[in-house]
C-alpha cells in the first residue's frame, strides 16, 4: 500500500483528515501521536538532572560491597513469572 506523510500545524487539521478518510478509503496510522505536543508547543522541563547532564561514572560501584547475585535479581524483578 502507497504512504504518504502530512504534516499538520494543529489539531483541526487532523480531525478534518479523519473525518475525510470515513468515506475514502483510506487508513490513518498514528502511533503516540496523540501524546506528542503540538507543533510551536513547548516540552516540559524534565525532572530528573541526571538526564540533563548525564555523567555514568556517578553509577560506578552502586553495586559494590553487596552480596546480590544476577539470579536473585531476575527472581525479585521476575517473582514467579519465569
Amino acid at each position: 500500500m502507497p504512504e504518504v506523510i502530512i504534516k499538520y500545524k494543529n489539531s483541526k487539521v487532523l480531525k478534518a483528515l479523519r473525518d475525510l478518510t470515513k468515506s475514502l478509503d483510506i487508513v490513518i496510522e498514528q502511533p503516540l501521536m496523540d501524546n506528542l505536543p503540538n507543533v510551536g508547543e513547548q516540552l516540559p522541563d524534565i525532572p530528573i538532572t541526571f538526564a540533563k547532564n548525564p555523567n555514568v561514572t556517578a553509577l560506578a560501584g552502586i553495586w559494590q560491597g553487596r552480596n546480590v547475585t544476577l539470579q536473585e535479581l531476575r527472581k525479585e524483578a521476575w517473582g514467579g513469572r519465569l
